[in-house]
């Protein structure tokens, strides 16, 4: 199930599920459907409570959207591409990966152990992306001041469905509700004095610097994350595009990795980018965002995340 949260005409959050209907992707209002069939009256309204309805939440919703594909009512279905979506969950904490596609690792060895960067070996690279930092997709998203050094990392992403705390790896995949993308852009110029400093903060968290969405896929649609494919363009070009079997630590790995901490429903992982960002190339001016770019991160299993760059 393809399930977010857009904004209704009152400007409130609605559940809407995406899916193919004669051809065409579409939005189905998942709280009119079940009132529409009368027998879901307690059917979650929200996201959070989606999420913690657990397997009743996700029975009751493919059944609803049996139903509502079986009607054909056009009236409970809307076109994807007016629908204003909104990030897809309220996030609690992001723990966003790094340096974990082992090509991408290769690709800026150099240029960070220059700036004083320690690699890791046995245990997960990681730093905090902050939920105030996270816009929906199709948002227009501005350069911070002075940032010609302008990122992109696409990103698989995690989403902890229930407290996890010091699991198994065997067990990690249990605490996962779903997945979702991560466009973890970035001010070079700010990071690369940050990690000179030994820290990771402001070049990843300015305002609008987390374009996250478009929705969430399921855990159920998703037997191995290892084999969900990556890919980004910017104005059509393909810039990254790798598959998670080149993942150094794994989903598995990083959720019982990061369940040290404590986490809980809402809490996001991502596994780090592919090879192909601009600071990893030998010309990466030529590659840095510029106004007017339109950067589409892709997760082939889950949709497109677009972005338009300011």
């Amino acid at each position: 199930m393809k399930i977010g949260r857009y904004r209704g005409t009152d400007g409130a959050e609605r559940l809407g599920v995406a899916a193919t209907q004669s051809g065409e992707l579409k939005v189905l209002d998942l709280q009119a459907a079940a009132d529409a069939h009368g027998q879901y009256k307690t059917f979650p309204r929200t996201m959070d409570s989606f999420m913690a309805a657990g397997a009743r939440g996700l029975q009751e919703g493919y059944q609803i959207i049996e139903w509502a594909t079986r009607q054909g009512g056009s009236s409970l279905w809307m076109a994807e591409a007016t629908t204003s979506w909104m990030i897809p969950l309220n996030v609690r904490n992001c723990i966003a990966g790094g340096r974990n596609f082992a090509a991408h690792r290769a690709e800026t060895l150099e240029y960070w152990t220059k700036q004083g960067a320690k690699l890791h070996s046995e245990i997960p690279m990681g730093f905090i992306k902050l939920a105030s930092s996270m816009v929906p997709t199709r948002s227009t998203v501005h350069r911070p001041e002075n940032c010609q050094w302008f990122d992109y990392e696409v990103e698989a992403t995690a989403v902890i469905g229930s407290a996890a705390t010091n699991v198994n790896e065997e067990d990690g995949l249990k605490a996962i509700f779903g997945y979702t993308i991560l466009n973890d852009l970035s001010a070079r110029e700010m990071q690369r004095k940050e990690m000179a400093n030994q820290s990771i903060l402001l070049g990843k968290n300015y305002p609008e610097l987390g374009p996250l969405g478009p929705w969430i896929l399921t855990a159920d649609e998703v037997p191995d994350p290892s084999q969900l494919t990556v890919k980004l363009t910017v104005n059509g070009e393909v810039r990254q595009e790798a598959s998670c079997t080149d993942l150094i630590f794994s989903f598995p790995a990083l959720v019982s990795h990061w369940s040290k901490l404590g986490l809980d429903r809402g809490d996001l992982i991502t596994v780090g980018s592919p090879e192909g960002v601009a600071i990893g190339r030998p010309d990466p001016m030529a590659f840095y965002l510029q106004s007017g770019d339109i950067v589409r991160a892709e997760v082939a299993q889950i949709g497109v995340l677009e972005t338009y760059i300011a």
